[in-house]
């Protein structure tokens, strides 16, 4: 069984969206945004990207990014 999670922001408390493709290993090319436009506070770090096993990883993810499931 697969493990789900899901990103909410901490800035405006919307839903995010987290897409990504494999690389080398077990990282992955990560991007991860807005799932609806609006104003944030956040919005200088959006989108969030770059190359992590997992988007907690990533530059600026803790505080960002509020994470739901597992």
């Amino acid at each position: 069984m697969t493990a789900r999670a899901f990103y909410w922001c901490r800035a405006c408390r919307r839903p995010l969206f987290a897409a990504s493709s494999a690389v080398a290993g077990t990282a992955r090319d990560w991007e991860i945004d807005h799932q609806e436009p609006g104003d944030c506070a956040n919005d200088a770090l959006f989108p969030l990207a770059g190359t992590a096993a997992a988007p907690e990883e990533l530059r600026h993810a803790a505080g960002v990014l509020r994470l739901f499931g597992h």
